[in-house]
């Protein structure tokens, strides 16, 4: 009896493991789970339960005790009530066509749902998770009890097996919280590591690694799509002086509010960048060269318009200067490098031509 206890909880165990390393490749954070997240995780956990009913300890006439309870404690811990309730539907119907349709069947499965609503309720506490995984144990053993109450009828049977189950329940728990919030704790830091590599720390844009990994991307399927992948580098004109006059901590101050200018005047879906220094390239996948234009023209012109604020409260106007460039505009073959590197020389250009301005390559090179 303690063999097969033991190998459920081995088995939530495993488990465990496989949904981390799941949540862990498709970059899952508990905080911000979407809906799809709850059904996915509920039907897994739900499937966890099944196989540990296989691993069950036959108690009387079609009766059987197991921990099952444990899948549907930790889908309500750790994702929510939606995918409780998915888990507690896969169990209950699992329990009903693999072992037979019968009263002790169904007794089993109306309980073991009650113990789906109840987790399903406790789990929208603003408690912490390791209080509220205890008492949804403690809750689903309750439950369980009067289950077998019911089905066995004699309390001399269910005290034989009631009280092992309870105890490897209790701490097949406790070692489900450990694993889970280590696992998660791990998740946690490989995300925010993998943010900081791929995001600028004074502007939370993205740098210049996450742009050419972008680039790698997007032009490829700009290419393969026959869409247009346009290409906005702008420098703060004068920027030193600002630096000179007012400090770096001014410079900063005017770097990061012309990110958040950058991110209001491209859409959702381009990639802002900070470059280096006072430079940012923005990506503007299915992107023509005319709508590029009028973007970059919408950035000089919420430039101009903004009021940069220093920590004193001094107010300072800078301008910037925009070079434009479009794929496939200037050649099919070329590669992410050479489109940067037109829109530098537009760049260069919008600053010869006395800066604050939008220059692109296809007017001044392609001509």
């Amino acid at each position: 009896m303690f063999s097969t206890f033991f190998v459920n909880t081995c088995i939530l165990v495993t488990f465990l493991y496989i949904t981390g390393l799941i949540s862990q490749r498709y970059k899952i954070r508990l905080h911000t789970l979407k809906r799809k997240i709850h059904w996915i995780g509920g039907g897994l956990f739900g499937c966890y339960g099944i196989v540990m009913m296989y691993y069950s300890i036959p108690v009387g006439f079609n009766t059987i005790a197991d921990l099952r309870h444990l899948a549907i404690v930790a889908t309500a811990t750790y994702i929510g009530a939606p995918a409780t309730l998915m888990a507690t539907l896969f169990i209950c119907v699992g329990r009903l066509l693999l072992f037979g349709i019968n009263t002790q069947a169904i007794v089993g499965a109306i309980f073991m749902m009650l113990v789906g609503l109840g987790c399903a309720l406790l789990s929208h506490l603003s408690w912490s998770r390791l209080p509220k995984l205890m008492i949804m144990n403690v809750f689903a053993m309750g439950i369980i009890f009067c289950s077998l109450m019911i089905n066995l009828k004699n309390l001399d049977d269910v005290l034989h097996v009631y009280p092992l189950q309870l105890f490897i329940s209790m701490i097949g728990g406790c070692l489900l919280y450990l694993i889970a919030e280590s696992i998660n704790t791990s998740n946690e830091l490989l995300l925010r590591l993998e943010h900081t590599s791929y995001t600028d720390h004074l502007t939370n844009l993205s740098n210049r690694r996450q742009l050419e990994f972008s680039l790698e991307e997007k032009l490829p399927q700009a290419r393969q799509r026959h869409e247009h992948l346009s290409v906005l580098v702008l420098d703060i004109d004068h920027f030193k002086e600002v630096n000179d006059t007012y400090g770096h901590a001014a410079g900063d101050a005017v770097l990061r509010q012309l990110g958040q200018i950058l991110m209001e005047k491209c859409r959702p879906n381009d990639v802002v960048t900070r470059s280096g220094g006072e430079e940012f390239t923005v990506l503007l996948p299915n992107c023509a060269f005319r709508q590029a234009l009028r973007i970059a023209n919408q950035i000089l012109s919420g430039v101009n318009q903004h009021e940069f604020i220093l920590a004193d409260g001094l107010v300072l106007k800078v301008t910037v200067s925009i070079g434009v460039t479009t794929f496939p505009g200037t050649g099919e073959d070329m590669s992410g490098a050479a489109l940067l590197e037109q829109a530098d020389k537009a760049l260069y250009e919008a600053k010869n031509a006395g800066r604050n301005r939008v220059c692109s390559y296809e007017t001044y090179f392609e001509a």
